[in-house]
């Protein structure tokens, strides 16, 4: 699936010096200049508000077919191995057994949730879908909580540089909004940030002695959580709810962008043809 990723850049010169003698990859200008890392940021948050502006109306899929019997299969899988699969967040491998909230593992595969009122902070009310919908839609917003306490942690961390620490508290913002957002979809209490991502996220953050070593792990979390959304979008039948995660993802993957080329990483790297759902935060 194409995902949109500006990597903020028109022209750039390549580097013909190389001791091969050939032109090498072209690459985006630094952005650990301050100027260049604002620059970035402002385009991110520019698109995190364009979507955040119009989530609940702008719907990316109209219609689903709620017979298809491979979106059933696939999502029974994804729900049913939650229990057994792992996955690694830098040097950690975790289980995801308690990824998932009590409200994974609660409700009939294929069954309507009831409509109550709006929550506190919603604008409207929450939306009617499958049970496992809106399972999924517990467990991303558990994720994003996740997030949201990560980067606080990052910007706890005397390492951090202060121009990536202001963007760091701006991301942080965009995930306490996408969290907002999918709790309003169901009309929730709002949930704790992932326990288990937590855990294998905190020490790495708390622990490390180097800016590049901080932001390689909020890289890794945005690639994960672009990934998580694509694959949801491959597995939901309502509307509305594939309408929240395809306004979220490009704005994780925006956000990816901005680590990566702070990071200088290869531009491949980062802005592939397609976007996969390899790293979701997802039973593999």
């Amino acid at each position: 699936m194409p995902v949109h990723r500006d990597v903020g850049w028109a022209t750039v010169i390549p580097d013909t010096t190389n001791h091969k003698g050939r032109a090498s990859a072209m690459q985006p200008p630094s952005a650990k200049r301050p100027d260049r890392l604002r620059s970035l940021t402002e385009q991110a948050d520019l698109m995190h508000r364009d979507g955040m502006a119009t989530i609940h109306h702008d719907l990316e899929v109209a219609h689903f077919d709620v017979a298809d019997a491979d979106r059933l299969a696939s999502r029974r899988q994804f729900l049913t191995r939650a229990g057994t699969a792992a996955l690694t967040v830098g040097a950690v491998s975790v289980s995801l057994g308690s990824l998932a909230s009590a409200a994974w593992a609660q409700g009939t595969m294929g069954s309507t949730s009831t409509t109550a009122a709006a929550g506190p902070g919603c604008a409207s009310g929450p939306v009617s879908m499958t049970a496992s919908d809106e399972q999924l839609v517990i467990f991303a917003e558990s994720v994003e909580r996740a997030a949201v306490a990560a980067y606080g942690l990052a910007q706890d961390n005397p390492a951090l540089d202060p121009a990536a620490s202001e963007s760091a508290r701006i991301f942080a913002t965009h995930h306490t909004d996408h969290a907002e957002a999918l709790r309003c979809l169901v009309a929730g209490t709002e949930q704790a940030p992932n326990q288990a991502l937590v855990d294998a996220l905190a020490p790495q953050i708390t622990d490390a002695r180097s800016d590049g070593a901080i932001i390689e792990i909020l890289r890794q979390i945005e690639a994960g959580a672009a990934a998580t959304y694509l694959f949801a979008l491959g597995v939901l039948e309502t509307a509305a709810v594939a309408g929240a995660a395809s306004t979220i993802l490009p704005v994780e993957a925006q956000h990816e962008v901005v680590w990566s080329q702070y990071l200088g990483l290869p531009v491949a790297a980062y802005v592939p043809a397609f976007q996969t759902t390899d790293g979701a935060f997802s039973p593999a």
